[in-house]
């Protein structure tokens, strides 16, 4: 991997071919100032705007292709694609303001694909400056989470630790916005409605999302719920809650904070693949 695709204090362990050649269309560590600049404008300006970080499975969902965690009975919905009105899906996804996807061609080809434009920024960003904490050093501002309901419950407990207000280096999130952690695709209108009466009183400024893929019809409608910053941050939800597979981008140096009771993580939705890299494990009592 070459050093002009790194981010400080991270660590990227399995990095595509292409990180490694200097034929990404992205001026990878100047656009990364710039993202930086222009999320603190935005909190600064204290208007709504929202943060939309596109993947490939954001992309298989929306072209409604049954792979991963778009396919049906895993995760995202638990019902055919033809029996959910897809179309608010496909038609909110673009409905954001600032959009994001990783630098390689695979994925900026999928983003265009579905835009018909570029993004404005790499994910790679939002995945190096959760993974480096920098986005938590907006401490000044109140910070809440939308994420499913299992993982939300599991950073509450956390955060009550001091060894983990430290390594955050933030002493509590003021709102959990909490949705299903599954299937929650399968009734929108649902969902949108249970987020708004738990969002219209909340107190946070910016908003750390972790949803899958609802996010393409829910995103956009949080503006209209209340003016905050709404970043998404993907898996990076599963990082706060200290179950990240290390193999995510930039993660790999990411110590996951969490309790020797199994118990408590039974019912949670790991997002492991076949190299499962949930390690660097810190207990906590």
């Amino acid at each position: 991997m070459l050093e002009q695709y790194k981010i400080p204090n991270t660590l990227f362990l399995d990095p595509s071919e292409e990180y490694s050649n200097n034929n990404l269309d992205i001026n990878f560590q100047s656009n990364l100032l710039n993202f930086k600049t222009h999320l603190m404008k935005s909190i600064e300006s204290r208007k709504a705007i929202t943060y939309y970080k596109f993947g490939d499975g954001d992309y298989f969902f929306l072209k409604k292709e049954p792979r991963g965690s778009a396919k049906p009975g895993i995760r995202a919905l638990k019902k055919p694609y033809f029996m959910i009105n897809h179309k608010k899906f496909l038609d909110g996804s673009k409905k954001n303001d600032i959009y994001m996807s990783l630098s390689t061609n695979m994925h900026r080809d999928m983003f265009y694909e579905i835009f018909q434009k570029k993004p404005d920024f790499a994910s790679e960003y939002i995945y190096g400056l959760t993974a480096n904490k920098w986005i938590f050093s907006m401490s000044q501002k109140k910070i809440g989470l939308i994420g499913a309901d299992k993982k939300l419950e599991l950073i509450n407990l956390l955060i009550q630790k001091k060894e983990y207000q430290e390594y955050l280096g933030v002493e509590s999130f003021y709102d959990y916005i909490d949705i299903p952690q599954r299937f929650s695709c399968d009734n929108l209108s649902k969902t949108i409605k249970n987020v708004e009466k738990k969002l219209k009183n909340a107190k946070s400024d910016i908003f750390l999302v972790g949803v899958g893929h609802v996010k393409s019809g829910l995103l956009h409608e949080l503006k209209r719920i209340k003016t905050a910053t709404y970043i998404d941050i993907g898996v990076g939800i599963d990082a706060i809650a200290g179950i990240i597979n290390l193999t995510r981008p930039y993660f790999g140096n990411w110590k996951n904070f969490q309790f020797k009771n199994m118990s408590l993580y039974e019912d949670i939705d790991l997002l492991v693949n076949k190299n499962n890299n949930i390690k660097n494990i810190n207990y906590l009592n």
